[in-house]
């Protein structure tokens, strides 16, 4: 999974960002700004935060949890004897590891659990922006995005350069942008995630457990900003074009041009069409 997702994020060039036609996203076009949000305000019903109990690695076969050790040896444990000590699986030989996991299986367990949500919190406690990319399809061809997004094609979508938008943000934001990640689209549960890691003998990335959503979303391809502030800035020489929904009213669309004239974006302005004979959307430059 992890080389899939490195493999994509190699083939990005543009993401892109739809938005409806409500006021506050007008706005932000308008102050060349994205909203990050909690992840409890996202539309996935099933994207809440992660919390103690959601995996559960005593529900692991001790040789399961041997190899969880094995794949993961850089993984460090407070001695409960010594405050101020601690010991990693790497300092383990294969015996040693053995009698560990035997003896003390509940409580490397248990700690395991705290580890691995630990990880989670630091990452989850922070604000997402979420974005469409272009690495296996090309979103502005996608029906569902246009329709759940976009207020079916009311609203509008802003094109983006990514690595001058990723730039842009990071100078703006300063140490408290995040970077980003791609989401990865499974039908398994976090202990089934754990063990197929297990399985493959692959180590654990645990913020890949919080940035997975259900296979229904994987039409989104959606890339995730992640900052510890909700209000982040952009310069506007990292947008690539403004697409503009066919079925905006009329007054919205005249305002929204007027931003984007006053951005000096006309030249960057294009709209949709819809042709009813294969369902397709259609892109062309605006004219007025």
């Amino acid at each position: 999974m992890e080389e899939k997702l490195k493999k994509d994020i190699d083939k990005i060039d543009k993401v892109y960002r739809f938005l409806s036609d409500a006021e506050h996203n007008i706005e932000g076009f308008s102050q060349d700004y994205l909203w990050f949000s909690e992840l409890d305000r996202f539309n996935d019903p099933f994207e809440l935060v992660v919390k103690e109990g959601d995996f559960n690695f005593t529900k692991l076969s001790h040789q399961q949890l041997k190899s969880f050790l094995l794949s993961n040896s850089g993984i460090t444990f407070g001695d409960p004897e010594s405050p101020t000590k601690s010991y990693s699986i790497s300092d383990f030989s294969d015996e040693q590891l053995e009698k560990l996991v035997v003896e003390k299986f509940d409580e490397v367990a248990s700690a395991l659990n705290f580890i691995v949500l630990d990880i989670i919190n630091k990452k989850q406690n922070n604000k997402f922006h979420s974005l469409a990319h272009d690495a296996n399809t090309q979103p502005l061809e996608n029906r569902l995005m246009w329709s759940h997004y976009t207020n079916g094609l009311r609203g509008f979508v802003i094109e983006f350069y990514l690595d001058p938008l990723l730039a842009s943000i990071a100078s703006k934001a300063s140490s408290s942008f995040g970077g980003y990640t791609l989401m990865n689209y499974t039908d398994l549960n976090f202990d089934n995630y754990i063990k197929e890691t297990i399985d493959r003998g692959k180590p654990l990335y645990a913020d890949r457990m919080l940035f997975s959503k259900h296979l229904d979303w994987s039409y989104e391809e959606e890339l995730r900003l992640i900052c510890a502030e909700q209000k982040n800035t952009y310069d506007k020489s990292c947008i690539s074009r403004v697409i503009i929904g066919e079925k905006m009213d009329p007054k919205k669309k005249r305002d929204l041009i007027g931003i984007i004239k006053n951005k000096g974006l006309l030249d960057k302005t294009y709209v949709t069409s819809i042709d009813r004979k294969d369902y397709s959307i259609n892109i062309f430059k605006f004219v007025e």
